[in-house]
C-alpha cells in the first residue's frame, strides 16, 4: 500500500456521498500534488473491483463511486440539481430477491434507483410540470 493509495482510499471512505473521480482527484490533489489522476481513477476502479464500492450512474454522463455497506440501499437521483439521496431498501430488496426465485433466477445483486425532481428544485419552479409527472 503505497502513501499515494492510502490517502486516495482514506478519502474515498471518509466522504459522505457518492463521488467521481474529478470530485476525489480535487480532494486527494490539495492534499498532495505528486497524485495523477489517472491514478485516482484506477485506485476507485481498484476499490469496485474487491467488492467496496459500485459505480452509479445518474444518466448525466459523470460515473459517480458510492460505498458499499451491508445495509441495502436505493438511490433517489433529481434530475436538476443532481443530488443523490439514498434510502433504506430492505423491503425492495426482499420483493425482488423472491420475484427472482418464483423464477427460477439467480441474482447477483440488485440497484434500486428512482429518477425525478427534488422538491427544491419544484419549489425554484424551474421544473416543467409535465416533467414532475410520476411514471408507474
Amino acid at each position: 500500500m503505497t502513501p499515494q493509495r492510502e490517502l486516495i482510499f482514506r478519502s474515498f471512505f471518509e466522504m459522505d456521498k457518492h463521488v467521481s473521480v474529478d470530485e476525489l482527484y480535487e480532494i486527494v490533489r490539495s492534499i498532495d500534488r505528486s497524485i495523477g489522476y489517472s491514478t485516482v481513477w484506477r485506485n476507485l476502479k481498484l476499490i469496485c473491483r474487491v467488492g467496496l464500492a459500485q459505480e452509479v450512474s445518474i444518466g448525466d454522463g459523470i460515473t459517480r463511486y458510492d460505498r458499499l455497506t451491508r445495509i441495502p440501499h436505493g438511490h433517489l437521483f433529481c434530475l436538476g440539481c443532481k443530488k443523490v439521496v439514498e434510502f433504506n431498501a430492505d423491503q425492495i430488496v426482499g420483493v425482488l430477491a423472491q420475484t427472482a426465485i418464483e423464477n427460477d433466477f439467480t441474482n447477483k445483486g440488485f440497484k434500486v434507483e428512482v429518477q425525478g425532481f427534488c422538491g427544491e428544485c419544484r419549489a425554484k419552479g424551474s421544473v416543467d410540470s409535465s416533467e414532475t409527472e410520476s411514471v408507474s
